[in-house]
């Protein structure tokens, strides 16, 4: 690829943008993230591949999301160029062929056994903690089958790993005060802290964390996905249930939808149409029917899901936005009770 014209697309498209580190990188606004509330800030680094012996991946130092820019990064982005992209993809295909560069590879999914849980009273603590998140009683073993881990020591354990992403007095103070949502990929754990504020030294002591499992590059399958049942050769139209938070789409899943043939996912830090586009692209799955659940205290919500949907490719698909009117609440994840939906196609 001609990595003058890429660099320069990028500079003209990206937010903020600016060459660094003598133009081996461009320094631009994260739109993974939105980055700061400061609109001079820029947190994302798109490497250039100047020699094209490797690929261009992109990092963010506030959402720590890391991967590919492919064609359908670009989308993603809002930016999408139909020569650039060819060229990104002829790149990636000739790059990503060398077992050198397998880190990089998006598509892996880690086998990972989630059997064993510690229990004590903190564990039992943790487990009345979702339970009353959704006003669902769930057993230990109903919140196995729905990947969700409650110690992480239970899991490093089980799956003899004995290499952490992070120091070792982080991943003790994770076991105590947080569970987890285990990645549609299995190679991250999306993490809420259920201990108060303020117990937890401040390096951790936020309500919610991403945790490394495996050595993955690739962030792009960090979401959360309830593991269903999905009859790919059905005629009918396949649900596509999609919410910002783990406990979201949990709740959903659990109080609000007929739960047989349905996709749902929390997008657990990626951006929802990153998420949309892996299954459309990524999996192929046919016959979709979007379903968003959007937060209502996000400024600018609706021109942002009017974007977004106007860059799925697949313009045949229905899509519904649901929210929850209940007084004071801003999401889906919350009992039953205090769920007041409306439902509204907009296309």
């Amino acid at each position: 690829m001609d990595p003058f014209r890429y660099s320069n697309f990028l500079i003209t498209h990206m937010s903020n943008a600016k060459f660094a580190s003598g133009r081996r990188f461009i320094n631009c606004r994260c739109p993974e993230c939105g980055d700061s509330i400061n609109p001079k800030s820029a947190h994302l680094y798109i490497f250039i591949p100047w020699n094209n012996n490797d690929v261009s991946w992109y990092y963010c130092h506030k959402c720590n999301c890391k991967g590919i820019v492919s064609f359908r990064k670009l989308l993603e982005w809002d930016i999408f160029d139909q020569d650039i992209s060819n060229e990104l993809s002829e790149l990636n295909s000739r790059c990503l062929s060398n077992p050198k560069k397998s880190k990089y590879l998006n598509n892996k999914v880690y086998r990972i056994n989630n059997t064993y849980t510690t229990i004590n009273d903190n564990t039992e603590f943790k487990r009345q903690y979702v339970c009353n998140r959704v006003g669902v009683d769930l057993s230990y073993k109903d919140l196995k089958d729905l990947k969700i881990v409650l110690n992480i020591n239970d899991i490093l354990v089980e799956n003899n790993i004995t290499e952490y992403s992070r120091d070792i007095k982080v991943v003790e103070g994770l076991n105590a005060g947080f569970m987890g949502f285990l990645s549609v990929d299995n190679a991250f754990l999306n993490m809420r802290r259920t201990c108060p504020e303020g117990v937890l030294y401040k390096g951790i002591d936020k309500r919610y964390i991403n945790y490394k499992i495996f050595d993955k590059e690739d962030t792009s399958q960090r979401f959360y996905t309830i593991p269903t049942y999905v009859d790919l050769n059905t005629p009918n139209l396949i649900p596509f249930h999609i919410a910002e938070g783990p406990f979201d789409i949990l709740s959903i899943y659990l109080n609000c939808r007929n739960r047989a043939t349905a996709i749902y996912t929390s997008v657990a830090g990626c951006n929802f149409l990153s998420v949309i586009l892996f299954f459309i692209i990524e999996l192929r799955i046919p016959n979709l029917e979007l379903h968003i659940y959007p937060d209502n205290d996000k400024q600018g919500t609706d021109y942002k899901i009017s974007r977004m949907i106007s860059n799925i490719p697949d313009t045949s698909i229905p899509v519904y936005i649901h929210r929850n009117l209940y007084p004071d609440q801003k999401d889906f994840g919350v009992p039953k009770n205090l769920i007041q939906e409306s439902t509204e196609r907009i296309r």
